[in-house]
């Protein structure tokens, strides 16, 4: 790192292993009196910042923009392995902070510079995002939950933990909409009940007559491209909802309705905004830009006109207004405009001001949100379009004055752009956001009335240039390059695919392991296949015949679908537009041997292998010498007392150990009430240690009101378990009472 980079930033883990409240982050009343505050920093926004928190209904994905404001102190340049913006998220539907997981954005060091345009090319934006499948709920009782995000630069926020605070980073809230079920169930009844005699007659005319209420069968949870077991997504089953007429629309923002309506919001500035009239040429907008753009016939534009005057509209004068190119931003605004690097996708953020004025609650059609996506890859100043996400808006009266946050995300094909490491990969790309209309695919300077343009610069990670050669990328979900070539084991350095470091002790594998190859077209159609062999055992190797989840790059979310290998294992090499993550094929492991797969193409025999350590081996209570929980009180202690029962201030004690091949960590929790501080004493201190059989453990009593408590010993490895999440957990109870 640069020397002129503080010493706080540059020696940032050193100071924290030193002294944990070193910046004076921790919140426990005994660790501050064991740990002296050294120098005082929370939340530093020198060096990043979070610009946007959002969330896309239809992909069920959370994201935050993240603003890398400089061009040092983010650990080395593209060459190296740089550092990682972490991020957490939390999402609260109104009974406390839930944990959502987290993310990571790997970040360098990038000069300076200016695009070709002459415009600083710093700071630039990354995006990183998880995926949220939440409880929904019928469309008339809609879900407007908070989310928060915490920023956190080269250090994890601790999970669960809310109240985490970041030395060099920040938090930021929120409010975001939940798509609703598409279908109508009996308990909705119980929801719906109160608004449904409060709601407009045209709407409520609506869902009837788009017969909502029939019960189905209950529809799946949405799920996304990382999950453990992904499912197809399911059709767009349900009723498909027709926009409102613009007599309905006339009628549903009349004056009287906007007051019944404004009685309903919850928040004070909300109803103020809900009592503004929604101005004509709002409500045209779709049928205005149709006859702008010349796709409706004379005699359909006879009619509409004709309409209008009926209802006292001044057609002719809505033309002229949605026509002028200047972009209101009275109703939506783009505010942020990012690239997530390790998802492939662009992401765009919208904010919705207004709780009306959006053609409808969410029951009925409502309307679009369009963003189209530009960018500037090649650095000439000529922009490519690279493709329009819709999103479905509605009016929202409960929504907070400060508005609803929304993402669009586009898929990218990144690798296409990657180049090596000492070239630059920084880039102008551009979002266009309109209301109701889609916005030119032809005229990136173009401004619809209703929305808005920002431009970004963003950074493609170096990479391997398309060569048309086919190769294994990505195993397990981590990079090719990071798995030792013998062992089968990831290298110290390494980092899932999505840019989370790994632990340098080395990690293995287990469950489903996912092989990925690139998306270079040169390889589309080819045939292939790939082989898998027991190393360990020895044996042949044998073709992968089970199906493969592959999602394609369709606009608002993508389809995804099971592939099934044909005879023999072989199978086409799919097109990016087809499989966006390059997905090859899924092997199901078992046992803890060292494999290895091969990818052969047809006619040319092995393109590439690679090999990958197993552990499927999952922690139990002392049944595998190697592999062990266990928890158990002091004999000589437990057989003095009466049946588990302690008397309060009595400090008991016990004995433990967590060991593992691949051992991860382990720790201690009490239920139902949190451990009080320093309440538990441990032979072993660091719980990234493995605990010996004869490890001791004792616990003071003092805090620990009367009740019955479970300890509970949690112990992980290093796994990387169905080629995404981290490690395999078991746990270790005992339960006792406090008299």
């Amino acid at each position: 790192m640069p020397t002129d980079v503080e010493l706080s930033r540059r020696a940032y883990r050193k100071l924290v292993a030193a002294n944990p409240n070193h910046f004076g982050t921790l919140q426990d009343k005994a660790l501050i009196q064991l740990f002296p505050v050294i120098e005082p920093k929370q939340g530093d926004t020198a060096y990043e910042e979070i610009g946007c928190v959002s969330y896309s209904p239809e992909r069920d994905r959370l994201e935050a923009t993240i603003v890398v404001k400089r061009s040092f102190g983010y650990g080395g340049d593209p060459c190296t392995h740089g550092s990682v913006e972490w991020v957490r998220f939390f999402v609260d539907f109104g009974s406390g902070w839930v944990d959502a997981g987290s993310s990571a954005a790997r970040v360098f060091d990038v000069p300076d510079g200016k695009d070709c345009a002459g415009d600083a090319d710093h700071p630039y934006i990354l995006v990183a995002g998880v995926i949220l499948t939440p409880l929904r709920k019928f469309c008339a009782t809609p879900v407007l939950p908070r989310v928060r995000a915490i920023l956190s630069w080269d250090h994890e926020p601790t999970a669960g933990d809310p109240s985490f605070l970041p030395v060099w980073g920040e938090i930021q809230e929120d409010t975001i909409q939940i798509r609703p079920r598409r279908r109508f169930f009996p308990k909705d009844f119980v929801d719906i009940l109160e608004p449904v005699l409060k709601i407009d007659p045209d709407v409520l005319q609506q869902i009837i007559d788009d017969e909502a209420f029939p019960i189905p069968i209950p529809e799946p949870d949405p799920i996304g491209p990382v999950a453990l077991n992904p499912q197809p997504l399911p059709p767009k089953e349900g009723p498909v909802h027709t926009p409102f007429s613009i007599d309905k629309l006339v009628r549903l923002y009349a004056p009287d309705k906007l007051k019944v309506l404004a009685e309903r919001a919850t928040d004070r500035r909300t109803a103020k905004l809900a009592l503004q009239p929604v101005p004509p040429h709002r409500m045209a907008a779709a049928e205005a830009s149709a006859a702008i753009s010349g796709t409706v016939s004379s005699l359909a534009l006879a009619k509409t006109s004709l309409v209008y005057k009926q209802l006292d509209i001044d057609w002719g004068s809505l033309l002229d207004l949605l026509d002028d190119g200047k972009g209101d931003t009275t109703y939506e605004e783009l505010e942020c405009l990012g690239l997530d690097d390790a998802a492939g996708q662009l992401v765009a953020t919208f904010r919705v001001k207004r709780p009306t004025g959006f053609s409808g609650p969410p029951c009925s059609a409502g309307s679009t949100e369009y963003v189209a996506f530009w960018a500037d890859f090649d650095d000439d100043c000529v922009s490519t379009y690279l493709g329009t996400v819709p999103v479905n808006v509605h009016d929202y009266i409960t929504m907070p004055s400060t508005g609803l946050s929304y993402a669009a995300v586009l898929p990218l094909n990144v690798d296409s752009y990657r180049r090596l490491c000492k070239e630059s990969g920084l880039h102008r790309i551009r979002a266009v956001l309109s209301w109701n209309s889609p916005p030119s695919t032809t005229d990136d300077d173009a401004v619809p009335h209703w929305g808005n343009r920002i431009d970004a610069h963003v950074h493609v990670q170096p990479g391997r240039p398309y060569d048309g050669i086919a190769r294994l990328t990505i195993v397990g979900g981590v990079p090719t390059a990071a798995i030792n070539p013998g062992t089968g084991v990831t290298t110290p350095a390494a980092n899932m695919h999505d840019g989370r470091p790994l632990d340098s002790r080395g990690c293995p594998f287990a469950g489903m392991v996912r092989v990925q190859g690139p998306a270079d077209p040169a390889l589309a159609g080819i045939s292939y296949r790939l082989l898998v062999r027991n190393v360990t055992a020895g044996g042949p190797d044998t073709p992968v015949l089970d199906p493969f989840y592959v999602v394609d790059d369709t606009p608002g979310g993508g389809v995804g679908s099971w592939i099934t290998p044909g005879a023999g294992g072989w199978t086409p090499w799919r097109s990016y537009h087809q499989n966006t993550e390059g997905v090859l094929g899924h092997i199901h492991t078992s046992g803890d041997d060292l494999w290895e797969t091969s990818l052969e193409i047809s006619g040319s025999g092995i393109a590439d292998s690679r090999r990958f350590q197993l552990d499927n081996t999952l922690n139990t209570a002392s049944v595998d010498p190697a592999n062990a929980a266990h928890l158990a009180f002091d004999a000589a202690q437990i057989a003095q007392q009466n049946c588990g029962k302690y008397t309060q201030g009595l400090t008991i004690h016990g004995t433990y150990d967590a060991r593992d091949t691949w051992f991860g960590s382990w720790g201690f929790s009490l239920m139902p009430f949190p451990l009080p501080s320093m309440a538990l004493t441990t032979s072993v201190l660091a719980n990234t240690s493995e605990a010996p059989v004869g490890s001791t453990w004792s616990l003071d009593t003092t805090d620990l009101g009367p009740c019955g408590y479970v300890l509970r010993l949690a112990v992980s490895d290093r796994a990387i378990v169905d080629s995404y999440w981290l490690g395999h957990s078991t746990t270790v109870d005992i339960g006792f009472c406090i008299e």
